[in-house]
């Protein structure tokens, strides 16, 4: 019998000794008969403890093996942690060089650029002013050269500017005696400069051009120029002299300027001289106390023309001194380490200085770098001259070229070296020791544990061998894999690749949980679907739209959408694969395969259109304004695609393949309201029949990674519903007829009964206004609708006193008027209004205002009113439109719903629920628990601009107008708006709606404040209004400990006063918080109504002049301001975040692009408006003018 395998023969001894001795007690009475297999015991044991020997060998190897595994390890982990710790320092240092050589090598050529420019501008100022003063040359003197000089200064970074004319020998005697009668120019700029007048032992300039000749002894004399010239003498300064001897000064008798001169002439444009100290530049310099005389100085020189034509002579040149010193001294920040800059020059004169931020040492004139950072040089030519020169010309003796080169210094180097490499090094060695320690640890029990799994592996099986011959018990185990295999290749063939696909598919639950079980036992469940068809459906729009609403409208829409898109999917056998955002991916042809893909998907872009267009105009009842404009762009491509469930954590079902590719190019390169596919999908329709359904694109598209493709259309035939009012949509937006407008309020305003007979004449003769501005009013009164049911439900909380007994008593007042008898409406602003104080016992008590049911007088009274205001504001203004006041609202309506809903109030003491409305109540200044505050604020910013003329106040009174002086020139259109708005409430037409709002006196008067209020807070420019709200924020917010109650809550009075003036401001602009699209928008609405206003002469200045730069002022100095005190309020939330960040980006945007939107939307005004049409005459102002509404009230 063959020995037993290696792992069954360990302890057998044992078990062998106990069978012999069973045998032998039975010897006596049995006997037994020998088998071939029953001498193996000795052989079985043998084998077994040689096996067991070999084994622990083997492990002791491995011990071995792994601990000098461990020990090279870690000396190799230990030495590549102090090399990389070390290369990271070393990198980390040359990054920061590169960062500063980056800096100045920038920085200087960007100086060096300024200089040219401000030298050769000055040039050009010169010969400009010689022509326009028709004087000659020598004989020029420039006005305001100490102002025109210090400007270059300042500019260029130089330290002394200067303007010498060319003079020729027949010109020297007149010149000489022009500049003893023009020295004046010395005084004014002293005078510019100190503010002093010239001392009275001032002495004059010098008569003569002159030079410096030295003597033996080693003293200069000047001495006067006899020569045949000719002489650039130095005349006007800036700094003006003090000493006047420089002026006269022969530049050309000193050899570097005339060498830089020469050079100038050959290349005919500014040259820079070689370095030389100061003392050798003979003008007075800018700030003398902060120059180091010994610190290298050049002088640019750049020429003069006598005209500007190509053939112009130079007739004396610009002179610019740069100190190298000063010149590199704001190219680092303060703290930043030192680098070495070496200056090459042409000239011969290398200089050598150490940048330390904004100190800078020159070393000398030699290069002092460190050879061992050679190959950290940076190196750029250093050009003060114009970069069209031409220098291919063989250089001149005074062309002093320099080649500025940058290299880091050992204090720099050392900032970024540390003892953190060998630390780390160390810390690998710990690590690597510990572990080994663990290790050796780990291994003794391990052996333990393994010495007992070996023994009962060596019973089991000497239990088997006893039990089964060896070739059964091989055989037994060989038949036990087989038939594993068996199962999983049965499980395998049962389940096939497309039946766990299709299964994958038609699960309805289709859970992460049922695909990643056991999921890598198996095969991916993918395959290949030849033919396809992908549609991506993306909306128009939508980023825009979603920038001004809450995130749960967000949802609604999608929801909604996306619901009708998977009911229409099942309905057409499409499968939806996704939506990522607002983009929707369905594919046809998959999992079940279809000849009709193609058709199919067409069908289906075809009828989410329809969907998409019916349900965005009626959710724009519920969403609010520009959702009926919401669009829907629809790409499709067909071909052949790899699909999958591509498993793990969230496994779902995915597409992969060029198809879906080219599919999303569709959609991205396609148009609004069109179904944009490719070749291959319309080649598919054709190939059904179905040629009539494509049209080709009139374009060749170029698709990002695709190249240029043909295109075509789908142009099937829609159902008749699809466009049953998209057409009246698309007309420009006409609210009411001006002679409607007109006759609905001023022709019946010089008696009581006038308000009345408009409202009448308006509910019953009116025009139907646009489906789009239909929506608005429904939106709009949805939205006083909602508020309303609250401020009922907060009533009958308050009282047992139904809403019908109180109707009597609030119809009554017919008629409104106002809190100051004889005034206007700005007399009644007040700067605090008290808002009613927090009712426990009414939050705790109120009911859900969702299950109010208001009665069908108040809602149509409601949309009656609305439907009204919407037809008094004017059709043919561009901005302050009834659009504009909806999207106002809107705002309104969001910033109150996170004033109603901070988290930090709403998270603590959620189980209080009185408890958390008096938080809410103190922490919102009162807001939240009024429903009719919230009311007349919404209200208040639907009617804010009704009526308006589409031209400011400032026009109004200067055309002096009926209204302005019935308002007395103060807030005009905002006084009329709140007259018109609460003369129509007050009409008789909405007595119920009025008993609604109000139930008593008391309530009627706080809701007429606040509709003054927050209207009058509009009125961004009165400065009287504008005065009492800064001091008004100033009183409220100086952090002020108070103790009174009274104190107390009449400073919670005026917060929320200034929260809700604030509110309305910010609403009012809110498209420029909002994004970019929408305030693009807004701003060309705007801009079309100043530029209406000018041509038609009731404005004295063309708003293209100045739109672009009145913008970015309107940001800097209202926006962005507004938007910090937003949230310095502390009751919006994210709202603040989100309006400042908007505002920011909407600057940084403008601020690049503003300029050619200016031009654009010009462009597009006169395509729209062309000049011709838009005359008018005194007789058409005189008729606007006529038709002002001006309420009985006024």
């Amino acid at each position: 019998m063959d020995p037993l395998p290696k792992n069954m023969q360990i302890d057998s001894e044992s078990s062998d000794d106990d069978f012999r001795d069973e045998d032998h007690s039975s010897s006596n009475h049995n006997t037994t008969s020998d088998t071939p297999e029953s001498g193996t015991s000795s052989d079985q044991q043998a084998s077994q403890s040689a096996i067991a020997q070999a084994e622990t060998r083997a492990l002791y190897r491995s011990k071995v093996a792994v601990v000098s595994l461990l020990a090279m390890t870690a000396i190799l982990a230990a030495g590549l942690a102090y090399h990389f710790s070390r290369q990271a320092e070393t990198a980390d240092f040359e990054r920061q060089f590169d960062d500063y050589a980056n800096s100045i090598d920038e920085l200087v050529h960007l100086e060096a650029h300024d200089i040219y420019v401000a030298v050769d501008g000055f040039a050009h100022t010169v010969t400009s002013y010689t022509h326009s003063s028709n004087k000659t040359w020598p004989f020029i003197t420039m006005p305001d050269f100490e102002i025109r000089g210090h400007d270059v200064i300042k500019v260029a970074s130089v330290v002394a500017v200067a303007f010498s004319p060319l003079i020729v020998d027949v010109e020297k005697e007149a010149y000489e005696i022009f500049t003893t009668y023009n020295e004046d120019w010395i005084a004014d700029g002293i005078a510019y400069t100190t503010g002093e007048s010239l001392p009275e032992n001032f002495k004059r300039v010098p008569s003569k051009i002159y030079r410096w000749e030295e003597l033996q002894n080693g003293n200069r004399v000047p001495t006067v120029e006899n020569g045949p010239g000719p002489f650039l003498p130095v005349w006007q300064t800036a700094p003006a002299p003090m000493n006047p001897r420089v002026v006269n000064f022969n530049l050309l008798s000193s050899e570097p300027f005339a060498q830089t001169f020469e050079t100038m002439q050959t290349y005919n444009n500014s040259i820079v001289s070689k370095a030389m100290p100061l003392a050798d530049i003979p003008f007075e310099i800018s700030s003398p106390d902060l120059v180091e005389t010994e610190n290298p100085h050049s002088v640019v020189l750049g020429p003069i023309y006598d005209n500007f034509t190509q053939d112009a002579k130079i007739v004396g040149t610009v002179a610019a001194v740069i100190d190298w010193s000063s010149f590199f001294s704001s190219f680092l920040a303060v703290d930043d380490h030192p680098v070495l800059v070496v200056m090459h020059g042409s000239c011969g004169d290398d200089m050598s200085f150490e940048v330390r931020g904004h100190d800078v040492e020159f070393l000398g004139y030699e290069d002092f770098h460190d050879p061992k950072y050679n190959h950290l040089e940076r190196s750029s030519v250093l050009d003060l001259s114009s970069p069209h020169n031409d220098r291919t010309k063989a250089q001149a003796s005074g062309d002093c070229q320099y080649v500025l080169r940058i290299y880091p210094t050992d204090e720099l180097e050392d900032a970024y070296r540390s003892p953190q490499p060998v630390i780390y090094a160390i810390c690998m060695l710990l690590v690597f020791a510990m572990t080994a320690a663990v290790f050796l640890v780990y291994d003794i029990y391990v052996r333990r544990r393994q010495q007992k799994v070996l023994d009962s592996a060596a019973k089991s099986a000497a239990i088997v061998h006893s039990l089964f011959p060896k070739s059964i018990t091989d055989r037994m185990m060989k038949d036990l894999d087989e038939q594993k295999k068996g199962k999983d290749d049965s499980a395998r063939f049962k389940f096939s690749v497309k039946n766990q696909m299709k299964d994958f598919l038609q699960d309805d639950k289709n859970t992460a949980v049922n695909v990643a079980a056991g999921v890598y036992d198996t095969k991916p469940i993918a395959d290949l679907f030849p033919a396809c068809t992908v549609l991506f459906a993306d909306i128009v729009g939508f980023t825009a739209w979603s920038s001004v609403r809450e995130p749960s409208q967000v949802f609604v829409l999608l929801e909604t959408l996306y619901a009708s898109f998977d009911s229409i999917a099942k309905r057409r056998r499409i499968f939806k694969v996704e939506t990522i955002g607002d983009c929707y991916v369905a594919v046809s042809g998959l999992p079940e395969p279809r000849k009709d893909h193609a058709s199919a998907m067409c069908r289906f872009a075809r009828d989410i259109q329809i969907v998409m267009q019916t349900l965005c105009k009626d959710l724009e009842n519920t969403l609010g304004p520009d959702t009926g404009d919401l669009g829907l762009r629809v790409g499709l491509h067909s071909g052949p695609v790899t699909a999958g469930v591509l498993r793990g954590d969230k496994s779902r079902f995915q597409l992969f393949g060029d198809t879906v590719n080219t599919a999303a190019r569709m959609e991205s390169t396609g148009m609004r309201d069109r179904i944009h596919m490719s070749f291959e999908t319309a080649e598919q329709l054709r190939a059904g029949g179905k040629e009539n359904w494509t049209k080709q694109r009139d374009d060749k598209i170029v698709a990002k990674g695709k190249g240029e493709m043909e295109t075509f259309w789908l142009v099937a035939p829609r159902k008749q519903s699809a466009t049953s009012d998209s057409s009246t949509d698309q007309a420009p937006v006409e609210m009411a007829t001006e002679s409607h407008h007109v006759a609905s309020m001023s022709d019946e305003s010089d008696d009581d009964n006038g308000v009345s007979k408009a409202v009448d004449k308006s509910l019953k003769e009116q025009k139907p206004l646009p489906p789009k501005l239909q929506r608005l009013v429904r939106w709009n009164a949805d939205v006083l609708n909602r508020l309303l049911k609250q401020i009922v439900a907060r009533r009958n909380a308050k009282t047992q006193q139904g809403l019908k007994a109180l109707l009597h008593s609030a119809s009554s007042a017919a008629t409104d008027e106002s809190s100051i008898a004889g005034g206007t409406v700005i007399d009644e602003v007040k700067e605090v209004i008290a808002l009613p104080k927090f009712d426990a016992k009414a939050a705790r008590n109120q009911q859900d205002p969702r299950t109010i049911q208001l009665d069908k007088e108040v809602t149509d009274q409601l949309h009656n009113y609305v439907t009204v205001i919407a037809s008094l504001y004017r059709s043919e203004v561009p901005f302050h439109n009834f659009e504009h006041a909806s999207h106002v609202t809107m705002s309104v309506v969001k910033m109150i719903s996170r004033v109603v809903a901070p988290e930090e109030v709403l998270s603590a003491e959620q189980d209080d629920e009185g408890a958390m409305q008096k938080n809410l109540h103190d922490h919102t200044y009162g807001i939240t628990s009024d429903p009719l505050t919230q009311f007349a604020v919404v209200l208040s910013a639907l009617v804010h601009d009704v009526d308006h003329t589409g031209v400011p106040n400032t026009t109004l009174i200067k055309e002096g107008s009926r209204l302005a002086k019935v308002y007395k020139n103060k807030s005009i259109a905002e006084q009329n708006s709140v007259d018109i708005a609460l003369d129509l409430l007050m009409d008789e037409s909405f007595n119920e709606l009025r008993a609604t709002i109000y139930s008593s006196e008391n309530e009627k008067k706080r809701f007429r404040q606040l509709v003054v209020n927050t209207v009058m807070a509009t009125d961004i420019v009165d400065k009287d209004l504008k005065e009492l709200r800064n001091a008004r924020w100033d009183k409220a917010f100086q952090h002020k400990v108070l103790y009174d109650a009274a104190a107390i809550q009449e400073d919670v009075n005026r917060k929320a006063t200034i929260v809700i003036e604030h509110l309305i401001q910010a609403s009012d602009v809110a498209h420029t918080m909002q994004h970019w699209h929408i305030y693009r928008k807004w701003n060309e609405n705007f801009f079309f109504e100043n530029l209406h206003a000018y041509r038609s002469g009731r404005a004295g200045r063309d708003p293209a002049e100045f739109w672009y730069k009145g913008e970015m002022g309107f940001f800097d100095f209202y926006i962005i301001p507004l938007a910090k005190k937003l949230k310095e309020c502390g009751v919006f939330g994210v709202s603040c975040d989100e309006y400042l960040n908007y505002a920011l980006a909407n600057r940084k945007e403008w601020e690049s692009r503003g300029e050619d939107e200016v031009a654009e939307m010009l462009e597009k005004y006169n395509n729209l408006f062309p000049p011709e049409a838009e005359k008018f005459n005194d007789e058409t102002a005189e008729e606007k003018s006529e038709q002002e509404v001006v309420p009985p009230s006024a």
